[in-house]
């Protein structure tokens, strides 16, 4: 019998209508703290483990057992500073993004996704598709009609660093949620990017494979530690990464090969 949870939905998507009406208004920030490790895994591990999550855990609310659309524009200084820091291994570092599930959608979230080592705070506010437009243009003044701290303080950083669109990362997820520790596993596969074109909601765009086809990105998402049933599930065979979809995307659209 499957365990008992809490539904979870895509970080932030998981409010109904009259809730988002009131939210829109508000603005308000999203707060999600957890530990984050990320692996490379093969595709016959990814149906497997998948396979036996699929007995014990939930799919979260928007995950049919097919998988579900991701597409992130994110931004960088001038001088590159979320990729440079990354790459240097700098522990305490942020990154900043849009992202959508739907090209349809009337709303984008902004994120900010502040890391310390494998602890994550991520802070998502939804925004209007009109300002994230406006955003894709170079147009911050736009994150000053929210009353929101953290569009506030993101508009300082763009402002004083010089943000910009620097690629866009598509890919389909598989995710399964368990409410104990707030325990969260995903399967990223099919990844592409983009640096050419960074119109986020252009269906069009010719998007670069970043992976063998073969290969899949497994992210455990967690409070505190994973209990041991279900850390015997996901054992795999593939290897631990430290480089997230975004530094990949911003390698010169090189596929990886493992």
């Amino acid at each position: 019998m499957k365990t008992q949870l809490m539904q979870e939905r895509p970080e932030g998507r998981e409010m109904g209508t009259q809730t988002m009406q009131k939210s829109r208004q508000q603005s308000p920030s999203i707060e999600v703290k957890r530990n984050e490790i990320k692996y490379y895994v093969n595709y016959n591990d990814f149906l497997a483990v998948s396979n036996a999550l699929d007995h014990a855990l939930e799919r979260d609310s928007y995950d049919n057992g097919r998988g579900y659309f991701i597409r992130s524009l994110y931004f960088d200084t001038l001088e590159n500073k979320a990729f440079e820091e990354k790459m240097m291994g700098i522990e305490r570092r942020k990154k900043y993004r849009l992202r959508l599930y739907d090209f349809n959608s009337k709303e984008v979230k902004f994120e900010v996704k502040n890391k310390f080592n494998e602890n994550i705070l991520k802070e998502t506010v939804w925004i209007k598709r009109q300002d994230a437009e406006e955003l894709q243009k170079g147009n911050y003044d736009v994150l000053l009609h929210y009353n929101s701290p953290t569009l506030r303080k993101a508009y300082a950083e763009f402002k004083k660093f010089c943000y910009r669109p620097v690629v866009v990362i598509d890919y389909e997820r598989s995710a399964f949620v368990y409410d104990f520790n707030n325990t969260r596993i995903t399967f990223d596969r099919n990844i592409k990017a983009s640096s050419i074109d960074l119109n986020m909601f252009n269906k069009s765009i010719f998007m670069k494979p970043l992976l063998n086809s073969k290969l899949v990105v497994l992210e455990v998402k967690f409070d505190r530690f994973i209990p041991d049933w279900l850390k015997s599930i996901i054992q795999m065979r593939g290897c631990r990464s430290a480089i997230g979809k975004y530094c990949i995307g911003r390698l010169d659209n090189k596929i990886c090969w493992i």
